[in-house]
């Protein structure tokens, strides 16, 4: 470390010249080999020397090196005459002086190992890398398996997206289709609303008319088979009447021979009915058939002409 300290004086007197101190000498110790190198100044005054000192002291278990260094560095002083100028007079001296720098290195403790030692340092770390080795192949196992199940899991899930994109375009289908139906029922509601209040309107006094010819028909018929019955009833008197004139003298003394005939004629005159109310239903019917065809019949006419 080098302290430099300036002064300035007011003198009479003036001087000149430059002076360097003594020369510098180092000498040291490296490995057993002593270097020195000097340098000297002509005309130069005093003297300095640098000393390097080595000591080492070793035992069985550690090594120990202690360096000590001073070095003195010369120095030089530098005496500038300054301008002159008229009225003022004065000289500025200029030192620069050095001090002694001294360092001290301790060295590093290295211990001494033994073959034996190190072997068993060296097993050790084989045993401590095995022992990783394991337990890295272990953690790379379950890494894999876990590796795995996420893949499957990965293609499970895609399997899983796909299917629920086919279904959401199959759902948006069915509902394009469903918009499709009610946009073209509500088209027939509108035009079976009109139709039909046109058919009620068309077919009103036509379905009464025909109602009431129906009516008249089925009237007319339950008359005929009033009558018919009338006849009937009559017919079953009269046979009555013949056969208890045809046997009373002989039967006149067996009333089971005139209840047998009595029977006999009932019989005959429900199965005459029998007969006839089959032949009446049968009517009834091709009547209500005809009816039915001709509504048909009508309410078609009716929607052509809406229609046309």
């Amino acid at each position: 470390m080098l302290f430099t300290s300036m002064s300035n004086a007011s003198t009479s007197a003036a001087a000149t010249g430059l002076s360097f101190g003594a020369p510098t000498t180092s000498t040291g110790t490296f490995g057993g080999i002593t270097l020195g190198f000097g340098l000297k100044f002509p005309g130069a005054g005093g003297a300095a020397h640098t000393a390097s000192t080595t000591t080492s002291a070793t035992t069985t278990t550690t090594v120990t090196t202690t360096t000590t260094t001073t070095t003195t560095t010369s120095g030089f002083t530098l005496n500038l005459r300054s301008l002159t100028s008229s009225g003022i007079n004065n000289i500025v001296p200029v030192g620069i002086n050095s001090l002694p720098f001294t360092s001290t290195v301790n060295a590093i403790v290295t211990p001494v190992m033994t073959y034996g030692q190190l072997e068993g340092l060296i097993n050790k770390w084989n045993l401590d890398l095995e022992d990783q080795e394991r337990y890295f192949l272990h953690q790379a196992t379950q890494v894999n398996a876990w590796d795995r199940t996420l893949i499957e899991n990965g293609e499970k899930i895609t399997t899983l997206h796909g299917e629920v994109e086919k279904v959401k375009l199959d759902q948006q289908r069915l509902e394009q289709e469903l918009d499709f139906i009610l946009s073209q029922q509500k088209e027939l509601e509108d035009l079976l609303t009109p139709l039909e209040e046109f058919v009620k309107d068309q077919s009103g006094s036509a379905y009464l008319q025909h109602a009431d010819q129906e009516h008249g028909k089925t009237y007319k018929l339950a008359e005929n088979i009033d009558a018919q019955l009338k006849r009937m009833a009559q017919d079953l008197k009269d046979i009555i009447e013949h056969l208890n004139t045809f046997g009373s003298p002989a039967d006149t003394t067996d009333p089971l021979q005139q209840i047998c005939k009595i029977l006999n004629a009932h019989m005959d005159s429900l199965q005459w009915i029998n007969r006839n109310s089959g032949m009446l239903q049968r009517k009834v019917e091709e009547v209500t058939q005809v009816f039915e065809d001709h509504r048909r019949a009508e309410q078609e006419h009716n929607i052509r002409i809406a229609f046309d």
